[in-house]
């Protein structure tokens, strides 16, 4: 996302379906994340349309509770362990701008705001090949599997990239699907044994879409030291 991007004069970090994120203008170190109604492309529209009525008249219902209430499951659940693998999220707090969900923002190590995944695979940082971030992918799958966090939404736009110990690492700054997915009937989240199996499913489909979207050259090379 271009930093001069502005919404209701705030620099806006990236855009989703149903939701913008902004930089919070008060603290440079966190983010806002604001609940729009979703946008005409969506995938879903019609069932988003219904959680955003909702959420309209009972705030429960919205993605930025849904977030709150998955991130303090897990960090009840795993404590200063969740630091290095999901963003932190503090509280739906009143702006000028309407309610927002506050999240400390991820950085690199020069403070600037990591890059998202999906932004590396359209514009790779030097040292980002294809292999370093299926690194990265493989580190993340184990790291669920072994915690057992039923994160199922393995999109790229929803992790952040940063160098850490010589190597990529995907850092998620949307864990709603912890709590929630898009499954009729939630078998997933009843079993985790079927968790277990989206989770590697999903993993799998993240590293053919950076090989894709990469390249066979990518691919092939060697990342440079980080």
């Amino acid at each position: 996302m271009n930093g001069a991007d502005r919404w209701r004069n705030m620099q806006v970090i990236a855009r989703g379906a149903c939701r913008i994120c902004v930089r919070d203008p008060g603290s440079p170190g966190h983010c806002l994340k604001y609940e729009l109604p979703p946008a005409a492309n969506a995938r879903d529209r019609r069932r988003r349309q219904v959680r955003h009525l909702l959420s309209m008249r009972f705030a429960w219902f919205g993605d930025n509770h849904r977030e709150l209430r998955a991130w303090r499951r897990l960090r009840a659940r795993l404590g200063d362990g969740l630091s290095p693998h999901v963003a932190e999220c503090e509280a739906i707090v009143a702006t000028p701008a309407g309610r927002a969900l506050r999240c400390r923002l991820v950085t690199d190590g020069n403070g600037e705001i990591a890059p998202s995944l999906l932004q590396c695979l359209s514009t790779p940082d030097e040292g980002m090949s294809a292999a370093a971030l299926c690194a990265a992918v493989d580190r993340l799958e184990a790291w669920l599997l072994a915690q057992r966090v039923p994160l199922s939404d393995l999109n790229p736009g929803n992790f952040a990239v940063v160098r850490r110990d010589g190597a990529l690492a995907l850092v998620c700054m949307d864990v709603k699907s912890v709590v929630a997915g898009k499954e009729l009937i939630p078998v997933s989240h009843w079993s985790w044994t079927w968790m277990r199996r989206k989770i590697r499913r999903r993993a799998r489909r993240l590293r053919d879409r950076i090989r894709a979207s990469m390249g066979p050259s990518a691919l092939a090379a060697s990342p440079a030291p980080l």
